[in-house]
């Protein structure tokens, strides 16, 4: 399909239906410009493959920018500790 079929098979749409794609297509745009951190020339330069592998080497790099990040000045704490903290919490809010 050329883009000039595809244009005339959208223009045959309902406006309901125009509208819904319009939103798919405005969601798919966001979650790829937050992949790439707003940058448009990797969108449209990298094929997709390379698309896919940017974003996992994205992620990877934030997991070890992150590690660490939480220090303790001792042990970290037990899951019964964390449960009284959070039961301390709870009680005392809606007290």
């Amino acid at each position: 399909m050329t883009q000039q079929q595809f244009i005339e098979e959208i223009k045959r749409l309902s406006v309901t239906e125009r509208i819904a794609l319009l939103e798919a297509i405005s969601r798919s745009l966001r979650e790829d410009l937050a992949t790439t951190d707003g940058d448009v020339a990797t969108l449209t330069s990298e094929p997709p493959e390379t698309n896919i592998q940017s974003e996992t080497e994205l992620r990877l790099a934030a997991v070890h920018r992150l590690r660490g990040i939480i220090k303790f000045d001792g042990d970290p704490l037990t899951d019964e500790e964390l449960k009284d903290i959070y039961t301390d919490y709870v009680i005392e809010k809606y007290s």
